[in-house]
């Protein structure tokens, strides 16, 4: 009797460390990032643009997000202690755009195991116009894990 009381007990163990928080990654990779999608600003229908040689760094950061990169869409990773992120994003050396993200955010709650996450709901986007035409904010809310488009960056 022992012995299945054990097993038993073993089984619930196991079981609830598989259903606590729906893997490792859920918990660990805190990707919250803006999605831009490059479209072209002379075509009177959403077209995708692809740039060549696309470098992206945080303002006040040490490491690019990109560089030097062929790339039809960008991500770009929020400041959790900010309401606002700014980018450098450049095709090359003299052309280059600063492109900030104003937003709120809001601490949620996961689960025990995962703890909270951010949400952040974009209110404004500044940029400078060296090659970014402008900006339309098409989902405004940036989701833990969503894939989901929220900017189009439409460039010349």
């Amino acid at each position: 009797m022992r012995f299945f009381g054990a097993l038993l007990l073993t089984l619930l163990t196991g079981l609830s460390l598989f259903t606590g928080c729906q893997g490792e990654e859920a918990c660990l990779s805190n990707q919250h990032a803006v999605q831009a999608g490059l479209y072209s600003a002379w075509s009177e229908a959403d077209k995708d643009s692809t740039l060549q040689d696309l470098s992206l760094v945080g303002l006040d950061r040490i490491d690019s997000i990109y560089a030097n990169v062929t790339i039809s869409e960008v991500f770009m990773p929020l400041d959790f202690e900010s309401d606002t992120s700014t980018f450098v994003i450049g095709v090359s050396e003299t052309l280059k755009d600063t492109l900030s993200v104003v937003y709120q955010k809001e601490l949620d709650f996961i689960s025990r195991d995962c703890g909270y996450i951010f949400t952040f709901d974009i209110d404004t986007i500044i940029y400078t116009n060296a090659f970014i035409d402008s900006v339309a904010v098409d989902y405004p809310t940036v989701k833990y894990g969503e894939t989901i488009e929220n900017i189009k960056l439409y460039i010349y």
